[in-house]
């Protein structure tokens, strides 16, 4: 009958428990991402996808439920070797001329003694595997010296917005195929393709549109915050 437990014993309506009781408790671990830029400085950054795992249970239940997720991607902003938790960034990474990086970074007051004009910035993209807090496959998809820093304060926040430009790093020849394609779009024979992240895909490189065409690819546009990650890749000219 709803609500005959004591006080606290459960939620309001939830399910009864299993006959016999529960084995155990499980251990439960914030993933990454799941409040975003909760961690100490340095530990990880932007987009983890957040949420809850399951990590152990002795002799207890076993299921989808009690299954601890193997990885998640996030994104890691690097200022030299100091590693910086942000809540956004933008880049535009280029075949030919500067490219252009832009991190925003909460919390900037602890960060802020610490940078220094002229040091590269780095966003890698990965792995992180929450059950041995280790990272893996990481590859840097944008970098910029730092050139400009910008704070705003407020009552409850001090924000830095840092950024700059600087020559991306000649790719090797690659094919990659699009994921996940939002919208196309045309202007005088120029493809221009949102769609997922790609870990691999650089400016120089060839890629696989949906239809099976390939393109040479001019320039990648990158867009992440916390609760959305999206690329735009843009075809080389005829010109």
């Amino acid at each position: 009958m709803l609500n005959t437990d004591p006080l606290n014993s459960r939620a309001l309506g939830a399910a009864q428990p299993p006959a016999g009781g529960i084995d155990c408790i499980p251990i439960i671990k914030r993933l990454p991402g799941s409040v975003l830029n909760s961690s100490p400085l340095g530990t990880w950054a932007l987009n983890g996808s957040g949420g809850t795992i399951v990590i152990g249970c002795d002799d207890g239940p076993q299921g989808a439920l009690f299954d601890p997720l193997e990885r998640v991607e996030v994104y890691l902003l690097l200022i030299g070797d100091l590693r910086v938790p942000m809540s956004s960034f933008q880049a535009t990474m280029r075949r030919e001329g500067k490219s252009f990086l832009q991190a925003i970074v909460p919390a900037g007051d602890t960060v802020l003694p610490l940078l220094e004009y002229g040091t590269m910035m780095q966003v890698q993209l990965g792995y992180y595997y929450p059950s041995v807090d280790e990272f893996d496959g990481l590859e840097t998809i944008a970098q910029a010296p730092l050139e400009q820093i910008r704070s705003d304060e407020g009552p409850t926040r001090y924000t830095l917005t840092l950024s700059g430009y600087g020559d991306f790093p000649q790719a090797d020849p690659r094919e990659r195929a699009l994921q996940g394609i939002q919208t196309r779009s045309t202007n005088q024979g120029v493809r221009r393709i949102r769609c997922n992240v790609d870990l691999l895909l650089r400016p120089d490189n060839y890629a696989i549109d949906g239809d099976g065409s390939v393109f040479r690819v001019d320039q990648i546009q990158y867009f992440v915050n916390d609760v959305s990650a999206a690329m735009e890749v843009i075809e080389v000219g005829n010109g």
